[in-house]
C-alpha cells in the first residue's frame, strides 16, 4: 500500500517511533542495488551521475538535491511500517522518477522487488516538490523486520539524486570505497591506464571488481582487482580505450554478509594524448582520507606510454609538500633499483616514499591546504611532476582543560558540508547539548555539519572519560574523515592526613577532579565513613554523603573507625554520580599496645604496677589478666579511662592509664599481663619479671 502524508511522519507519534537518517547525493553507495543500478545506468545516461563519484581528486557536484529519510517503527518496535523521505533542498523531482528499496536481511521479499515510482509515493502527483514527503506504507504480513538494514535510492534521468542506508537494530555495515582514480590521470585513446580504489571497512577480498563495459574497447565483463603492497586495489587497462571521452566505470566490493559498497571511477581519454607525454605522475596518500595528525604513505604511479624501450630504464621519484597557509613541508625519496620498462604490461610502476609523513595538527580552526607533489625521472626519457591537493578537517576544544562533567566546546572546520559527524573523549561517545550561536545541530549523539562543513557544539564532559590528556576526536562517520584535538581531564584523587593514627584519631580527607556539585562516600577498609566537619568549611555533608563543591573537592574530617586492622589502610572514595573511583593507601592504622610501668622488679612484695594501653576501640571496655587471669584494677590516672569493677573503660582515642596490683606471694619469673578489648576483641601483651 502506498499513501501520501505530510511530514508529520517525520516526528514521534502515539504509539510509533521515527528512526531517521540523513545522506547526501555525493557519498558512495552501499547496498544490493548495485547489480539493478548498474544495468539500468547506461552509457548515454551518465552525463549526471555525481552521487557515486569518490575520486581522487573528487570531481565537482552536479547537483544540490537533499533529502531526508526516515522510518516508521510499530509500537513494539519490532516492525518497519512505513518509509517517508521528505524533499530538503535542490530542484522538483518529475513523478516519473523512481525510489529503490533494498533490504540486507531479506533482499528477495516482494517490496524489496521493483522500483516505486515518485509519483506514486505522492497519491499520484506529477512533481516531487520541496518541502513533500514520499511516503509508503507497509501492509501485513511484508512488514520488514526493524532489525534490517534498508537501503534507498532515487534514481531520475541517469542521476542517482540520493541514497543512503537506515540502520537497523543490528547494523551490518557495509564496506566503504573511499576514493578511486586512474593513472595516467588523462591518458591518450589507446594507451594503457591503472583503475585504483582505496576501500574501507570489512568486506571480503574476492569481491573486489571494476566494471568498465561503458569505456570503449573494455572488457565488457567485471574484472577483478588485486591489492598493491600499499593496500590498493588496482587493474591495469592494458589495451587502453578505443575513443576519446569521458567514460565511467565501477568499483564493487561485497561484505560477508552481502552488503555492498559502488563507487564510479571516471576516466576521461584524450584525443590528443596526454598531456604529460610519455611520462605521467599519479600521486596518492594512504591512508585516504588524509588526516591531521595521522601517519601517512606518500606514494607516486608512474606511468610511461613512450616507444618501447629497449631494457628497463632507471626510475627515481622525489617527493615533496608545502601548506597554504605557509609553515609546513615535507621532504621524501622513493626506494633505489626501480626500473620502469613500458609501454604495456610493465608501463606502470607504483613507487612509495622511503620515509613516512606525520600530517601537521594545528591546535587551531585554521585549515592547511596541502600540495603534494611526486617528480619521477626516468633514465633517457626525461622528469615529469604529478601533484595532488587536500584539506585536512580540523577541530579545537576549549576550555582545553576542565573535570569531569564540565562544559566545553568543541569546533570543527573543514569537514564534509552536511554530513554527520560524532564526537568521543578518550573514546567515550559525547552527547552534544547545543551551542550559544546556533552552529550546532544535533540528533542524539550525531552532529550535523553546516553548508560549509563547520559546526560548534557544547558538550558535558562524559563520565568515564579516562583522566589525563585524552584525544577529543571528531569524526566524519561516512567518509572516515577526522581531526583530534587534545583535553586535560583533571585526575580524581583523595588524600587523608596526617598518615598515620590511632583508631579514634582524628584526619582528615581531601578529595579533588569528582563531580561538581556531586556526592561521594568514603571507606575506610571498607568501612563506610560518616564525616563530622572540617576547619575550613569545604565539607558539606548528611550522614555518610558528601557532597563536592563547584570545583568537585571535598575536605571533611573523620574518626579513625573502631574495628581496623593495625597497617596500611585502603582509603576509597567514590562518586555516585560519575562512578570515578580513587584510592589511596598512604594511611598506616597504629597498632594498639601496652606498657608497664615497672616490667622487672624483686618478688615477695606486693607492686602497683601502672598499666597505659594505645589504640584501643574509643570508649571500649578493656579487661587486664595477669598470667591468664582476671585482676582487678584499682583505678586509672585522671581523663585517662574509668574502672568498674573488673573492666576499665577506654577514653575517646581508645587510651588508657589505670593501676592494678601484683601480690607478695608471687614467686619469681617472667609473667604475661594482657589487655583484650571487648569491642574488637583486640589484645595486647606485655612481660614483667619478678627475680
Amino acid at each position: 500500500m502506498v499513501s501520501t502524508s505530510g511530514d508529520a511522519g517525520l516526528r514521534p507519534a502515539k504509539g510509533r517511533w521515527v528512526r531517521t537518517r540523513r545522506r547526501f547525493g555525493r557519498r558512495a553507495v552501499s547496498d544490493v542495488v548495485a547489480t539493478i543500478l548498474l544495468l539500468a545506468l547506461t552509457v548515454t545516461l551518465f552525463a549526471a551521475i555525481f552521487a557515486f563519484v569518490t575520486t581522487f581528486p573528487a570531481p565537482q557536484v552536479q547537483s544540490s538535491t537533499q533529502f531526508q529519510a526516515s522510518e516508521v517503527l510499530a509500537a513494539n518496535q519490532t516492525y518497519v511500517t512505513a518509509i517517508k523521505i521528505l524533499h530538503l533542498a535542490g530542484p522538483s523531482v518529475p513523478g516519473a522518477g523512481l525510489v529503490y528499496l533494498k533490504s540486507a536481511m531479506n533482499p528477495s521479499a516482494p517490496e524489496f522487488q521493483s522500483p516505486y515510482t515518485v509519483s506514486s509515493g505522492l497519491s499520484g502527483a506529477a512533481v516531487w516538490n520541496l518541502g513533500q514527503t514520499w511516503n509508503l506504507g507497509f501492509s501485513s504480513p511484508n512488514l520488514p523486520s526493524a532489525h534490517d538494514n534498508i537501503s534507498i535510492y532515487i534514481v531520475n534521468a541517469g542521476s542517482l539524486l540520493f541514497s543512503v542506508i537506515l540502520p537497523g537494530s543490528a547494523l551490518l555495515a557495509p564496506p566503504t570505497v573511499v576514493s578511486t582514480s586512474i593513472s595516467p590521470a588523462g591518458p591518450a585513446v589507446g594507451a594503457p591506464f591503472t583503475v585504483f580504489a582505496t576501500l574501507a571497512g570489512s568486506y571480503t577480498t574476492n569481491s573486489v571488481y571494476v566494471n568498465l563495459a561503458a569505456v570503449p574497447g573494455g572488457p565488457t565483463t567485471p574484472q577483478k582487482m588485486t591489492q598493491n603492497a600499499q593496500g590498493q586495489w588496482t587493474y591495469a587497462f592494458t589495451t587502453g580505450a578505443t575513443s576519446s571521452g569521458t567514460f565511467y566505470g565501477f568499483v564493487n566490493a561485497s561484505s560477508s554478509s552481502g552488503q555492498k559498497a559502488v563507487a564510479v571511477v571516471v576516466i576521461t581519454i584524450s584525443s590528443g594524448g596526454t598531456t604529460n607525454g610519455p611520462l605521467s605522475v599519479g600521486v596518492v596518500l594512504v591512508p585516504s582520507p588524509p588526516n591531521s595528525g595521522t601517519v601517512e604513505s606518500v606514494v607516486a604511479v608512474v606511468t610511461y606510454t613512450g616507444p618501447t624501450l629497449g631494457s628497463p630504464a632507471a626510475l627515481n621519484v622525489t617527493f615533496s609538500a608545502s601548506s597554504t597557509p605557509s609553515g609546513f613541508t615535507y621532504a621524501g625519496y622513493g626506494p633505489s633499483g626501480v626500473t620502469i620498462s613500458g609501454p604495456g604490461a610493465a608501463a606502470s610502476v607504483t613507487v612509495t616514499s622511503q620515509t613516512t609523513w606525520t600530517l601537521p595538527n594545528p591546535a587551531s580552526l585554521t585549515l592547511y591546504t596541502f600540495q603534494v607533489t611526486a617528480m619521477a625521472t626516468v633514465a633517457g626519457v626525461g622528469t615529469n611532476n604529478g601533484t595532488t591537493t587536500f584539506t585536512p578537517a580540523t577541530v579545537t576544544v576549549g576550555p582545553s582543560a576542565g573535570l569531569m562533567g564540565s562544559t566545553a566546546t568543541a569546533r570543527g572546520a573543514g569537514f564534509v558540508p552536511s554530513t554527520s559527524v560524532t564526537l568521543s573523549l578518550g573514546g567515550v561517545v559525547i552527547t552534544p547539548s547545543g551551542s550559544s550561536n546556533a552552529t550546532c545541530t544535533f540528533s542524539g549523539s550525531t552532529i550535523t555539519t553546516t553548508s560549509t562543513g563547520t559546526f560548534a557544539c557544547r558538550f558535558v564532559v562524559p563520565s568515564g572519560a579516562p583522566a589525563g590528556t585524552p584525544s577529543l576526536l571528531a569524526r566524519d562517520t561516512t567518509t572516515g574523515q577526522n581531526d583530534s584535538a587534545t583535553f586535560a581531564l583533571t585526575a580524581w584523587t583523595v588524600t587523608v592526613g596526617p598518615s598515620t593514627g590511632l583508631i579514634g584519631n582524628i584526619v582528615t580527607a581531601r578529595g579533588a577532579g569528582f563531580l561538581a556539585s556531586s556526592s561521594v562516600t568514603l571507606t575506610f577498609n571498607g568501612i563506610t565513613i560518616t564525616p563530622f566537619g572540617s576547619t575550613n568549611g569545604t565539607c558539606t555533608f548528611s550522614g555518610s554523603t558528601i557532597t563536592t563543591t563547584a570545583a568537585g573537592a571535598f575536605a571533611c574530617r573523620f574518626v579513625v573507625p573502631s574495628g581496623t586492622a593495625p597497617g596500611v589502610a585502603n582509603v576509597v572514595a567514590t562518586d555516585s554520580g560519575s562512578g570515578q573511583v580513587a584510592t589511596t593507601t598512604a594511611f598506616s592504622v597504629t597498632a594498639w599496645s601496652i606498657t608497664l610501668s615497672t616490667p622487672s622488679y624483686a618478688h615477695g612484695t606486693a607492686k602497683n604496677e601502672t598499666i597505659t594501653g594505645v589504640g584501643f576501640d574509643a570508649s571500649s571496655f578493656v579487661s587486664i589478666l595477669f598470667n591468664g587471669v582476671v585482676v582487678t584494677p584499682t583505678g586509672c590516672q585522671a581523663a585517662q579511662g574509668t574502672v568498674a569493677g573488673n573492666t576499665i573503660t577506654t577514653t575517646a582515642t581508645g587510651g588508657f592509664t589505670c593501676y592494678y596490683i601484683i601480690a607478695s606471694t608471687v614467686g619469681a619469673g617472667v609473667y604475661p599481663v594482657t589487655a583484650i578489648d571487648a569491642t574488637s576483641a583486640q589484645t595486647a601483651t606485655a612481660y614483667v619479671r619478678l627475680t
